[in-house]
C-alpha cells in the first residue's frame, strides 16, 4: 500500500484550492494582485489581496488567512476569493471561521464552489443533519477527491435506512484509483460491521489483505471480528504480520495486549460522522504520504470537525506541519492530544522530534525520558535511542537498541529495523564485526530493502573489503530505488574506491541532482572531479559542501582540502595533491 501511495502526487490537494500563478516573487505577486483587483473593480482590497496572495506563496498561512478573511467581508460573491479564504482558514486550523466564511456565499456562487461547499457539507453532517439534503451539496464536483468525500457522506447517511445500497455505493468510490478504492472498500467493510454482516466484512478485509491494501483500521477491524468469533490466535497473527510488514500502530498494540490478556474484545462502533471522518482522514493520509506540504492539514481539519476524538489525524497533521517547517503549530497540535488517547504516547514521541529539529535538544531528550518513565513504551524507548543517535551519542543509543532487541528475542519477535539501527550505531562506533552481523541479520529479514543493501555495501567498500560484493549490493539497491540520492552517491563512491573515476563522476553528478544540498555527496563529487583533473569544478563542489555541512569534523576536512590548494587550477604540482 505504501509503495502505491508513494507514487501519487499531491496535485489533488493543490488543485482543490490553488489557482493562478503557483510560484512568483514579490513584484510578480503584486502585479498579479493589481490585475486581479482591477478585474474585480475594488481597489480598496488591492493591498490586502496582494499581502494575502504573497503570504500564501511565501508560506505565511496566518497572514494569508487574516487578509483573505478581511477581503471576504466585501467580496462574498467572488467564488475564487472565497475559495482562497476558506482554504486559508482551514490551513491554520480555524475550521469554525472557514465555515462562517462559506456561509456568506450566495447560493449560486456556493453551488459552483468546491472547498466552501465541502466545508458546509461537513458542518451539516457534524450537526447530525443529512448533508445531501442541503441544496448546495447536490451538483457536480470538479475535484475527484472532493467527489469521493461527498459520496462517502451520501453512503454513510443512508446506511441505517438502506444498508445494501449504502455499502454498494461506498464500495464504488474512486473505482479507477487503486489507493482510494482500497480505502473506500475498507470503509465499506466497516459499514458491514455496523449492520451485523460480520462474515461479509471479514471476507472483504481478508481480500484486501491479500491485495496488500493493509490499512491499520482494516486490520484492527478484522482482528476484532476474529477475536469475537473465537479465533484469538489468528487475530494475534494478523497483528504480528502487520507489525512485521508495515510497522507498529498504537491501536493495534493495545488490541494485541488485550488479546494476550484474554480481555473481552468489542467490535468497532461508528456513527456516520465517525465513518466519514475515518474515510477522509485515511484518504488524506494516503495521498499526502511523503510530501513536504502542509496542505493535508486542510482535510485533517475537516475530519476532526466530524470526529474530534480522531487523534490519529492530529498526529499526522502535526507531521505534515513539521515537514513544512511550521513547527510551532505542530507543537501546539501534539500538545492537544489528551493523555486518555491511545495516540498520546505516540504524540509525545513526535513532539520530542519536533523539539529536536527546533534545536531544543535537551528538552527533546528529557521529554522522551519522562514519557518512557511513565509508560515504559517500546516505541518511546526506540525514539529515545534515535534521538541520541541523531546527536552522535551512538554509545547510549546502541545500549538502548540492545535492550529492545533482547526483550524482543525473549518474546520470540524479531524486528529488522532495530537490528539495522543498532548495526548503524555500532558501525559508527567502530565495532565493525558486531555491526556487520546486525546488518546481515537485518538484510536476511528484508533482502530487498534498498536502505540495508546500500548501507552494508557502502560499509564494505568504505573499509576496502568485499569490494565486488559491496558493489553488487549497491547496484541492486539502486535498481530498487533509482531516484534515491544517497544510494546513487554510494554507487559513485564505490566506483571511486575501486579507481573507476569516470564512472564515479557519472553517478556522483546524478546524486547531486537528486540531493543538491547534501554536503557529503557534494564533497564526494569534488573528490571525483579532482581525480579526473577537473580542479576548478572540484573546488566549486567543495565550496558548496562547506555551505551545507553541519558536521564540525566534516567541515574541517573540507576546509583542509581547500586550504591545501587542492581546489586551485594553478596548483604548482597537481600530482602531489592527487588524493584529496
Amino acid at each position: 500500500m505504501r509503495r502505491l501511495i508513494s507514487l501519487l502526487p499531491i496535485a489533488f490537494l493543490a488543485g482543490a484550492c490553488a489557482t493562478g500563478p503557483q510560484a512568483m516573487g514579490p513584484n510578480e505577486a503584486i502585479a498579479w494582485a493589481k490585475k486581479e483587483a482591477s478585474i474585480r473593480g475594488d481597489a480598496r482590497d488591492y493591498s490586502r489581496f496582494a499581502i494575502a496572495r504573497y503570504a500564501s506563496l511565501t508560506e505565511d498561512p496566518e497572514a494569508a488567512a487574516e487578509n483573505y478573511s478581511r477581503i471576504a467581508r466585501t467580496s462574498s460573491g467572488d467564488a475564487e476569493l472565497m475559495e482562497r479564504a476558506v482554504f486559508s482558514a482551514l490551513l491554520v486550523g480555524e475550521t469554525d471561521h472557514a465555515i462562517k466564511l462559506a456561509k456568506r456565499l450566495p447560493p449560486d456562487t456556493l453551488k459552483n464552489s468546491q472547498l466552501p461547499k465541502l466545508a458546509l457539507a461537513v458542518d451539516a453532517m457534524a450537526k447530525i443533519r443529512t448533508p445531501l439534503d442541503q441544496p448546495f451539496v447536490q451538483g457536480s464536483w470538479d475535484n475527484a477527491f472532493h467527489a469521493s468525500i461527498a459520496q462517502s457522506m451520501e453512503a454513510w447517511t443512508m446506511l441505517e435506512d438502506r444498508p445494501e445500497t449504502a455499502i454498494a455505493l461506498h464500495e464504488l468510490i474512486a473505482a479507477n484509483d487503486p489507493v482510494l478504492s482500497s480505502i473506500a472498500r475498507t470503509n465499506a467493510a466497516l459499514m458491514k460491521i455496523q449492520v451485523g454482516d460480520l462474515a461479509g466484512a471479514e471476507a472483504d478485509l481478508a481480500a484486501l489483505w491479500k491485495e496488500h491494501a493493509r490499512l491499520a483500521t482494516g486490520v484492527e477491524a478484522e482482528a476484532r471480528i476474529l477475536a469475537v468469533t473465537g479465533r484469538q490466535d489468528l487475530a494475534l497473527k494478523r497483528i504480528r504480520d502487520f507489525r512485521k510488514d508495515i510497522g507498529r500502530n498504537p491501536a493495534l498494540s493495545v488490541l494485541s495486549q488485550q488479546l494476550e490478556n484474554g480481555d473481552e474484545i468489542e467490535l468497532p462502533e461508528l456513527t456516520p460522522q465517525q465513518g466519514v471522518a475515518l474515510y477522509l482522514y485515511t484518504a488524506t493520509a494516503a495521498l499526502a504520504d511523503g510530501t513536504e506540504s502542509d496542505l493535508p492539514g486542510v482535510y485533517f481539519a475537516l475530519a476532526l470537525a466530524l470526529d474530534p476524538t480522531l487523534h490519529a489525524a492530529r498526529t499526522l497533521w502535526a507531521e505534515s506541519l513539521d515537514r513544512a517547517g511550521r513547527r510551532a503549530d505542530a507543537i501546539r497540535l501534539l500538545e492537544s492530544v489528551p493523555e486518555t488517547s491511545l495516540f498520546h504516547t505516540n504524540a509525545q514521541g513526535q513532539l520530542a522530534w519536533v523539539l529536536r529539529r527546533e534545536g531544543r535538544n535537551e528538552e527533546a531528550l528529557q521529554l522522551a525520558k519522562d514519557t518512557l518513565e511513565q509508560t515504559d513504551d517500546r516505541n518511546i524507548r526506540i525514539q529515545l535511542a534515535d534521538l541520541l543517535q541523531s546527536l552522535d551519542r551512538d554509545g547510549e543509543a546502541e545500549a538502548i537498541f540492545t535492550e529492545v532487541i533482547e526483550a524482543d528475542e525473549a518474546a520470540g519477535t524479531y524486528d529488522w529495523r532495530i537490528y539495522f539501527a543498532r548495526g548503524a550505531a555500532r558501525e559508527r562506533l567502530g565495532y565493525w564485526p558486531p555491526a556487520e552481523n546486525d546488518l546481515k541479520t537485518a538484510l536476511g529479514m528484508q533482502p530487498l530493502n534498498p536502505t540495508i543493501l546500500n548501507y552494508l555495501g557502502y560499509s564494505w567498500i568504505d573499509r576496502g573489503i568485499h569490494l565486488e560484493e559491496g558493489l553488487e549490493l549497491i547496484e541492486k539497491a539502486l535498481k530498487l530505488a533509482p531516484r534515491n540520492g544517497a544510494v546513487t552517491d554510494s554507487l559513485g563512491w564505490a566506483h571511486y574506491k575501486l579507481g573507476n573515476y569516470d564512472r564515479a563522476v557519472y553517478y556522483l553528478e546524478r546524486a547531486t541532482e537528486l540531493s543538491p544540498q547534501d554536503a557529503e555527496i557534494l564533497d564526494h563529487l569534488g573528490d571525483a572531479y579532482w581525480q579526473v583533473g577537473r580542479y576548478t569544478e572540484a573546488g566549486y563542489q567543495w565550496d558548496r559542501a562547506l555551505l551545507y555541512s553541519e558536521d564540525a569534523i566534516h567541515t574541517d576536512l573540507i576546509r583542509k582540502k581547500l586550504n591545501s590548494g587542492a581546489a586551485m587550477v594553478s596548483a604548482s604540482d597537481p600530482a602531489a595533491l592527487k588524493t584529496p
